[in-house]
């Protein structure tokens, strides 16, 4: 059970989201993403709490395979990714954000390659999408600083559109 008080996080200025606009096409583990990519720079001096990740397939798969929350194998001091930015809102719904300290990406340059964290869809054949992850585990990842979570795909891309909703907190 949990005892997050989303509401007043949110209150507080501290909550954000991000969402891709368009449909973007996932890419496989990788130093090279596509998709949606959120990161926490080196010295931002905070975590960045993910409480909820979504995913919605805009074409259907081609084959067998899944869309998971990735996160980096560890922390780099090293430059922030390269790539296309994204835009960042205030969870309270007072528009884009000029506040937090996260980055996001529809495509970027990382230094490190994710490892798999959290399924969000799996397609079990080419015809039909079996699971659709209803839930994220609250608080279940915390992103440290030099660190990134991003959506990726397993065996087969996904093309769709995906979300972010995290808490920037203390370390």
């Amino acid at each position: 059970m949990s005892n997050l008080d989303v509401a007043s996080y949110v209150r507080q200025g501290k909550a954000f989201w991000c969402s891709n606009q368009v449909a973007k096409a996932t890419t496989a583990l990788s130093t090279t993403n596509t998709g949606l990519i959120l990161y926490n720079p080196w010295g931002s001096g905070k975590k960045l709490l993910i409480y909820n990740a979504s995913w919605v397939f805009t074409t259907l798969p081609t084959g067998v395979g899944g869309v998971f929350v990735t996160v980096g194998n560890t922390q780099s001091a090293g430059a922030t990714p390269a790539g296309t930015v994204d835009v960042i809102w205030n969870a309270d719904g007072t528009g884009v954000s000029n506040t937090a300290v996260a980055k996001v990406f529809t495509v970027a340059t990382t230094l490190i390659v994710n490892v798999y964290a959290y399924p969000l869809s799996m397609c079990a054949t080419g015809t039909t999408v079996a699971m659709q992850q209803p839930a994220f585990p609250e608080g279940g990842i915390m992103i440290a600083q030099g660190n990134y979570a991003s959506i990726n795909h397993f065996t087969t891309v996904a093309t769709g559109v995906g979300s972010f909703n995290w808490i920037e907190v203390d370390p």
